[in-house]
């Protein structure tokens, strides 16, 4: 496809697949500006092949993909017109960047965009527990080893993505897939202290 990176590549949808949470909380994750940081964007013909146009390094500015929305929803008929790459310009901390991108690296811009959330929560959560009174023993090595894309497990019902606990710091609002998981966490727990006890699907 002419807007997939190279799967090898940092920051592709297969580098967030393999990555693990303990990975993700040491990894120099690429800076992204502000939504409403770009003032400019226009497709071009050029076919660029240098590595600031086809590829993000950690800890690079890179515009918010929420700002190139209006510009890739016409990448398609961009691309049959002839195009190839897109003139972004944004500003960061005051100064105007303008750089050129190859279709591929406005993909990268996007899953940067979109797991940046879980990468900043997945952070906190690490931090929560290593600075907690926790004993999670080898559950605690199973979480950090789980990848970023990981969705909980152990439960009948409940299924979520793992960074919606991150919820359950600070004064968040509680996420209803994870207050559900919490009862059916609890109808275990309990029904375990009871031997007479019949466990039912919760759906």
């Amino acid at each position: 496809s002419y807007m997939s990176p190279l799967p090898h590549l940092a920051f592709s949808s297969s580098f967030f697949n393999n990555l693990t949470i303990a990975q993700a909380a040491e990894y120099l994750y690429p800076i992204i500006a502000a939504v409403g940081s770009v003032s400019s964007a226009r497709f071009l013909p050029e076919v660029p092949f240098s590595a600031a146009a086809t590829v993000i390094i950690p800890g690079e500015v890179i515009p918010n993909y929420s700002d190139l929305k209006t510009l890739t929803i016409g990448i398609e008929e961009a691309y049959t017109a002839g195009s190839r790459s897109a003139e972004v310009k944004f500003r960061y901390n005051g100064i105007e960047k303008c750089m050129v991108y190859h279709f591929s690296k406005l993909e990268l811009i996007r899953t940067c965009s979109n797991y940046e959330p879980a990468i900043i929560t997945y952070r906190h959560l690490l931090t929560h527990i290593q600075l907690g009174p926790f004993n999670l023993g080898s559950a605690f090595d199973t979480f950090r080893n789980s990848s970023v894309t990981s969705k909980i497990q152990g439960f009948c019902v409940s299924d979520f993505q793992l960074d919606k606990l991150g919820c359950l710091l600070g004064e968040s609002w509680l996420e209803e897939d994870v207050f559900n998981a919490l009862l059916e966490f609890s109808y275990f727990h309990n029904a375990e202290q009871i031997s007479n006890t019949i466990l039912l699907p919760t759906s």
